[in-house]
């Protein structure tokens, strides 16, 4: 395998949705030997592609990966002002905290602001998951009109739906009424479901000028979380989304 070949395939593994790496993934997942596995990540760590955590030592996309999605994804007014209420949310939590849009059924993550206290499992800019599984994804989702989440699961409520971990909807019906108890609740939730070991609280805004739609959430280790502590995550992230969403005069929000 060349060495071309062998870094869009690792990229590939990232693509799919997959934060972090570790040496038995990519030599497994692929298929190499051993000694082609160490070779091919030493060379992408040494051209910034890939970074290797010290303590893990698994893999996550570089810095030069990350500035590339960064540079190739302009920020516009409502991110600016999103990126304003992220900083709040991550100092005042200490926490995890992500900017995400919609793509479809897939969330993608735009930014993200690491606290004091981070999780353990980060997701870079660009990454990528299924939005039926995430506290993110179900925020954004409640977003859409009927017709457009009609558009993208279909109208049968009896159409299953891929597994993404425990507690997670199985089918489109179980989706719609997850979606709907987000959007009268004006948040997601998420504990142990897509990410084992990992909760997350989030909200979305639409600026009706544009159209634009970005969900923020606060993720968390969920083994160190009791109720107090989701229900004050949960206040924040209401109160400040909110706020953003009443001066953008998003309707939603000022229902």
């Amino acid at each position: 395998m060349s060495i071309l070949i062998g870094v869009e395939k690792v990229l590939q593994l990232f693509s799919e949705g997959t934060a972090e790496l570790s040496f038995t993934d990519v030599s497994t997942r692929l298929g190499l030997p051993r000694s082609s596995a160490s070779r091919l990540l030493n060379q992408m760590q040494t051209y910034g592609l890939l970074e290797q955590d010290v303590d893990t030592r698994r893999y996550r996309l570089g810095a030069l990966v990350v500035r590339a999605v960064q540079a190739s994804t302009p920020s516009t007014p409502l991110d600016i002002a999103c990126r304003q209420v992220l900083e709040h949310l991550s100092e005042a939590s200490g926490m995890t905290a992500y900017l995400s849009t919609l793509n479809g059924c897939e969330t993608v993550v735009l930014q993200r602001l690491n606290g004091l206290r981070p999780v353990q499992v980060l997701s870079q800019p660009g990454s990528r998951r299924p939005a039926l599984g995430t506290a993110m994804g179900r925020a954004l989702l409640s977003r859409l009109k009927d017709s457009e989440l009609e558009a993208i699961y279909g109208r049968d409520p009896d159409t299953p739906l891929p597994s993404q971990g425990q507690d997670s909807p199985r089918t489109v019906g179980q989706l719609l009424a997850r979606v709907q108890a987000t959007r009268e609740a004006r948040f997601g939730i998420a504990v142990d479901e897509a990410m084992p070991g990992i909760g997350a609280v989030a909200a979305a805004v639409r600026d009706p000028a544009s159209h634009e739609l970005r969900g923020l959430c606060v993720s968390f280790l969920s083994s160190g979380a009791d109720a107090a502590t989701v229900d004050k995550v949960r206040t924040l992230v209401v109160t400040h989304v909110g706020d953003l969403g009443r001066q953008l005069g998003d309707a939603f929000w000022l229902a």
